[in-house]
């Protein structure tokens, strides 16, 4: 059985400016075995118009200077507008790769592009929790992923870059996240943000105040209260009205049943759409978090967010409730990066076959995802400084102390911070591979070995997590 190991990878060409076909990935792995090298890429469509054919060359360049050049002739792409494409791994000849370049060379009839442009790393968002908490909410009613949008987007000429860090040629939504275009300048304005949550509130407390219940009515009233402290329209005149009509109900109906049940959810809605605790304490609770991780030193603990009985792994075991603890392992500028002590859990890399981008993976939905909103609070999450992610050089921190990590909750060693991929159900390594299709994995080194050159990984490992979080 063959195993791969990635040995060279480029997560980010430059692209041809305005050039609806961008190489998103570029990637060489070696069969240790027999030492024979294989090239993998990725690209995308990032026009509005489905393209036939494609033609684009890639360049690499050995350690002594030499050079090879892999020509892909796509004659048959039908690449939809939007829609990504992995075309199949070329052997090279070329064993230890130093760099790469891509250069599309044919978009259906279109053979001349601008020069190519470094596409860096979206800014990061200048927003406290309780704005980016709306923004997120904002993102979702549009359709957009959220977790995938977490930075600033910018305009040029022609094109545009979301937030997410893709790149759109004349789109009106982000082929990437799905984000509208002409709404990611109001979401990311913290006034805009301010206003669309208050009016929110706002619209749900009045539309509650209409129902009837006193329990409902209560929460409502506590909502406009806040809301005419901040000068907001005419809350204040809503929640004396939110007052006499308490009273009323109070009257008329000294029991109600299902008061209790209906009080629950109402103000579980309230917590959702409303700023609990206020903002300024939302704002000290971010800063005791933030004090808390800056005085801890390199290489020792900090307790960070808990093991939520929301989520499936926790849920009714010992450690649900737990807090989670991470390692600090570097502190740079403004902000500190943390890895778990323990493995959070074990899981598959991708759930559906091959994928060797980590933001296109089911590990990276799960942790930006479910476990994101239930590991933390809101004061927690308004410290995070980017998505929760995997390291690629983590033991470059490490001692061996902390090198190796137990499952959380239980006493089973689990080597390095991996995930695990579709077990074997036998030992006809022959039946696997011809039954089913291979999964993509991280292995122990932290990178991402592809399952379509015949890697696979069958011992139990644990997702072992690293998020940065800012420090003021």
């Amino acid at each position: 059985m063959s195993k791969y190991k990635i040995v060279y990878r480029d997560a980010n060409p430059s692209w041809q400016e305005l050039c609806p076909v961008r190489v998103l990935a570029v990637q060489v792995s070696r069969d240790t075995e027999t030492g024979a090298c294989f090239l993998q890429t990725k690209i995308v469509n990032v026009s509005t118009k489905p393209i036939s054919r494609i033609e684009f060359t890639v360049g690499l360049e050995g350690e002594g200077g030499e050079t090879e050049n892999v020509d892909f002739s796509l004659l048959d792409a039908d690449l939809p507008a939007g829609e990504v494409l992995r075309p199949k791994a070329v052997r090279i000849k070329l064993s230890v790769i130093t760099g790469s370049r891509a250069v599309v060379t044919r978009a259906d009839c279109e053979t001349s592009f601008d020069d190519p442009v470094d596409i860096d790393s979206p800014a990061p968002l200048a927003l406290n929790g309780i704005e980016e908490s709306e923004r997120d909410v904002l993102l979702s009613e549009m359709g957009a992923d959220a977790c995938k949008c977490s930075g600033v987007h910018s305009e040029h000429e022609g094109w545009w870059q979301c937030g997410c860090g893709a790149v759109n040629l004349k789109r009106g939504t982000c082929w990437n996240c799905g984000a509208v275009r002409e709404k990611l300048a109001d979401l990311e304005d913290a006034a805009f943000l301010d206003e669309s949550r208050r009016d929110r509130v706002y619209k749900t407390s009045v539309a509650i105040l209409e129902k009837g219940n006193r329990k409902e009515a209560e929460a409502a009233k506590e909502s406009l209260e806040r809301l005419a402290e901040q000068g907001y329209g005419d809350s204040g005149e809503k929640a004396r009205e939110a007052g006499a009509k308490i009273a009323n109900l109070s009257k008329r109906r000294k029991k109600i049943a299902v008061a209790a049940v209906a009080g629950i959810v109402l103000l579980a809605v309230m917590v959702a759409i409303s700023p609990l605790p206020s903002m300024l304490e939302a704002r000290a609770d971010m800063k005791a978090e933030q004090e808390k991780i800056e005085s801890v030193a390199i290489e020792q603990t900090v307790e960070l967010g808990t093991y939520s009985g929301e989520l499936s792994a926790y849920t009714g075991k010992d450690i649900e409730g737990q807090p989670i603890e991470w390692i600090v392992l570097h502190k740079e500028g403004d902000r500190a990066l943390l890895m778990t002590e323990h493995c959070i859990d074990e899981m598959e890399f991708s759930e559906n076959g091959d994928v060797w981008d980590f933001k296109s993976s089911s590990l990276y939905r799960y942790l930006n995802g479910p476990f994101k909103e239930y590991a933390f609070n809101d004061a927690e999450r308004g410290i995070l400084a980017g998505d929760v992610t995997i390291l690629d050089s983590w033991s470059d921190y490490l001692s061996e102390d902390n090198m190796y990590a137990t499952l959380a909750g239980t006493d089973v060693p689990e080597a390095w911070w991996a995930s695990d991929i579709e077990k074997c159900e036998d030992d006809s390594y022959g039946a696997y591979y011809a039954g089913q299709p291979l999964t993509s994995y991280i292995d122990e080194e932290g990178g991402i070995s592809c399952g379509d050159l015949g890697s696979t990984q069958d011992s139990t490992l644990g997702v072992r997590p690293a998020i940065w979080v800012k420090l003021n």
